[in-house]
């Protein structure tokens, strides 16, 4: 088989791959894979610019590695200002080769080349949207020739079907935060909240499981949009989400969501109540010292849910509501706790 019906059927089954919709990091190992074979380079690796845009990032690394590389490494990155090469590529989305035997090659370039043992590189961008995202960068053995056109060539298609893939996959992360974040507040939405609680409310193999809800309401809030307006309250309302989010961080079986207006709901699992609302009293008491804030008002239901519960997941959020309610009207700076009627029927039969 020829070199470029090899290379042609590596592309055709990287087409296949990102029209299977597979995962991208499963994209990216087959592409750099396929493409390690296809041009006979001893290794290829496929990088990303990280989010400040000043450094590469490389997500893996296939084929005859160095000692001290890894396949998928934990934080190997690049500086992108000062080196040529990187700054050829990213910025002017030119592919390039470069070998160790060339006199005029840049001392960094060389020095990269020494270190991992190898004799040439090809270096292509690849471009996501109109906008550089990473590179595609493949090397040979020293004493091996260096890449010819057809290998730039190859490259270049590749790097273009893993655009796709990568811009397929940043749309798809767009519409899962739109489907199940709120856009105000960057928490889980009521969507996702009914998900959550879904999957809490379901033993699977365990006996038994702690949960609490706890319902949180902001105080005030229509006051401040009646007098300081919609923007004011929508500071209050992220203000509000920030508090909520830190106060919960540290238990991590915690989920944190606006369930709408001026609510929020978080979903423990596996916490004991009274850790549950010491968290809540304490954020209830810091809040005060936030100058956008108008104070929270908190209600609590707790279960343990077990194969003969006969509670549902409605009447458990029904309680947690009723107890918000009645912190509010009684004005309690603290979480009011649900009537142990709800323990009591969780239990029953």
């Amino acid at each position: 088989m020829g070199k470029a019906t090899s290379g042609l059927q590596s592309l055709a089954t990287m087409a296949h791959l990102l029209a299977s919709r597979q995962e991208l990091d499963d994209v990216l190992e087959t592409a750099a894979e396929q493409a390690c074979v296809a041009i006979g380079a001893a290794t290829v690796s496929i990088s990303a610019i990280v989010p400040e845009g000043h450094a590469i990032r490389t997500i893996i690394n296939v084929g005859d590695l160095a000692p001290g590389e890894q396949r998928w490494p934990d934080d190997e990155t690049y500086a992108i200002a000062g080196d040529d090469r990187l700054t050829s590529t990213m910025l002017k989305r030119m592919s390039s080769v470069v070998s160790i035997e060339d006199p005029d090659l840049p001392d960094r370039e060389r020095a990269h080349l020494a270190r991992v043992g190898k004799g040439s590189s090809l270096t292509t961008a690849i471009v996501v949207d109109g906008q550089a995202w990473g590179e595609l960068h493949a090397t040979r053995h020293v004493g091996h020739s260096a890449f010819d056109q057809d290998a730039v060539a190859y490259a270049e298609v590749l790097a273009a079907i893993l655009a796709a893939a990568v811009s397929s996959s940043i749309r798809e992360a767009n519409l899962q935060q739109l489907a199940f974040h709120d856009p105000l507040t960057g928490l889980l939405n009521r969507r996702a909240l009914d998900e959550h609680a879904a999957g809490l409310f379901d033993l699977g193999d365990e006996a038994a499981r702690d949960i609490a809800i706890v319902a949180i309401d902001i105080n005030e809030l229509k006051l401040v949009n009646d007098t300081l307006g919609h923007a004011a309250g929508d500071r209050v309302i992220r203000a509000a989400a920030a508090a909520l989010a830190g106060a919960f961080e540290p238990l991590k079986s915690s989920v944190v969501a606006r369930a709408g207006g001026d609510e929020f709901t978080v979903l423990v699992s596996g916490r004991d109540v009274g850790m549950v609302e010491q968290v809540v009293n304490v954020l209830c008491r810091d809040v005060s010292t936030i100058a956008s804030l108008t104070g929270l008002s908190a209600g609590i239901a707790a279960i343990v849910l077990t194969k003969t519960s006969t509670v549902s997941m409605s009447e458990v959020f029904g309680a947690a509501d009723r107890a918000l309610y009645t912190a509010k009207r009684t004005g309690s700076r603290t979480a009011v706790i649900a009537d142990d009627l709800m323990t009591r029927r969780a239990d029953a039969g």
